[in-house]
């Protein structure tokens, strides 16, 4: 595992291609959108994913997703322990930007009972080392 020293740059900026080739990685994931007074949850994997005219389209193997990048700026990730399960939990919030609440969050899935499985445990907590205090995403060239 790696663990990012305090005040130490990360390896590489994170930019939405980077996170959403994380959740490839990541497997089965609950996927909560909050849009207005509505509320989405699925229960999905992360699938195949392109970058076009300002969106992030993905085909998830529980629905078809359409994000405007530019609503998306701000990405922090969170291992705590849920108050009412008192389950650990492992998740990412995507947010607007720093201060405005979260658009969608995004926890790696197991079932009841379950640990996380090592692989997909580590591979969070690397990138949990450089997004637990938040992080604004680099703009990418658009080449």
């Amino acid at each position: 595992m790696t663990v990012a020293t305090p005040g130490a740059e990360p390896r590489a900026s994170w930019t939405h291609r980077r996170f959403f080739a994380l959740l490839c990685e990541l497997g089965r994931l609950r996927v909560i959108h909050r849009s207005g007074a509505s509320t989405f949850e699925a229960l999905c994997a992360m699938g195949p994913h392109g970058f076009a005219d300002g969106y992030m389209n993905a085909i998830t193997d529980a629905y078809h997703w359409h994000l405007k990048l530019e609503g998306f700026g701000y990405l922090r990730s969170h291992d705590t322990t849920h108050a009412r399960s008192g389950r650990r939990v492992l998740f990412f919030e995507l947010g607007e930007r720093k201060g405005t609440p979260p658009f969608s969050m995004i926890y790696l899935h197991r079932e009841k009972k379950e640990e996380f499985e090592p692989e997909r445990e580590e591979r969070f907590l690397e990138a949990h080392a450089e997004l637990g205090a938040g992080r604004e995403l680099a703009t990418e060239d658009a080449r």
